[in-house]
């Protein structure tokens, strides 16, 4: 009853419109005769009416039907603004929804990456080669896309050629007390880890041997490595220093990472 009634309203204001448009020294008294038969049939009865079309279409003269059918077509895009778009037509639907959900099956995945911040609370101690597996994943500068972290550990997701990268500072100020005066191994390790065949090789290193005596109340050394690797899903990328209490902790000195360059051949 509401679609109904606001129907008929619609059309009582279009025809309206359609006669405050016409130009009053064109027309005819045909076409006059006209609009009064349909201002005056549409206020009784729709327009679209098909006992309208069989009763009247044979008395209309030519020039009544085509202002009929004008004002039908008036009547019917008003609706639809009003009403809203008007409902695609079933074959286009159809090849939207299949357009749709082929864009879904194809659409490319997000392109893998990582960087990850020393998480400056749970550094590790000892002399020799430990794993540092304390980092921040999503604090910072820290991000990470379409691969994983997990106990310390960058994990993998799709197959590719990826470039691996990592920053690591050593520092030491006198107030932290007095180092030995052994040279100090500040080493930097790389490490792949495959699950399925227990294995795990040393993809890249870097360091030096120091001597940081009381002298100096300030030391700082900075390892760089980075290089090009195939990885494959569901390999680990893990990070293992010596004298890991020396760790510069800032967000922009220790930190490492991946991103995914291109898929293997």
């Amino acid at each position: 009853m509401l679609l109904l009634s606001l129907g008929q309203t619609l059309n009582s204001v279009v025809v309206l419109v359609f006669l405050f448009q016409m130009d009053p020294t064109r027309i005819s008294k045909e076409h006059a005769h006209c609009v009064r038969t349909l201002f005056g049939h549409q206020e009784n009865t729709d327009l679209h009416d098909t006992s309208f079309e069989s009763q009247e279409a044979k008395l209309m003269p030519e020039s009544c039907r085509s202002m009929k059918q004008g004002l039908q077509r008036a009547v019917q895009k008003e609706v639809q603004r009003v009403m809203g778009r008007a409902p695609p037509r079933p074959e286009k639907a159809a090849m939207e929804a299949l357009g749709m959900d082929l864009y879904k099956r194809n659409k490319p995945e997000k392109q893998p990456f990582a960087h990850l911040i020393i998480d400056d609370k749970n550094i590790p101690s000892g002399t020799r080669k430990v794993n540092l597996t304390s980092w921040h994943h999503d604090k910072g500068q820290a991000n990470l896309s379409n691969m994983t972290f997990s106990d310390g550990k960058l994990i993998v997701n799709q197959d590719g050629f990826y470039y691996l990268y990592a920053n690591i500072c050593f520092r030491h100020h006198e107030t932290s007390g007095n180092l030995t005066k052994r040279g100090l191994q500040l080493m930097v390790y790389m490490i792949k880890t495959n699950l399925k065949i227990r294995r795990s090789d040393v993809l890249m290193k870097g360091g030096s041997t120091k001597y940081w005596s009381g002298n100096s109340e300030f030391h700082f050394y900075s390892v760089n490595v980075g290089g090009f690797f195939k990885l494959k899903s569901g390999e680990m990328i893990s990070i293992q220093v010596s004298n890991p209490l020396l760790l510069d902790s800032s967000q922009e000195a220790t930190y490492f990472g991946a991103f995914k360059v291109r898929d293997l051949d």
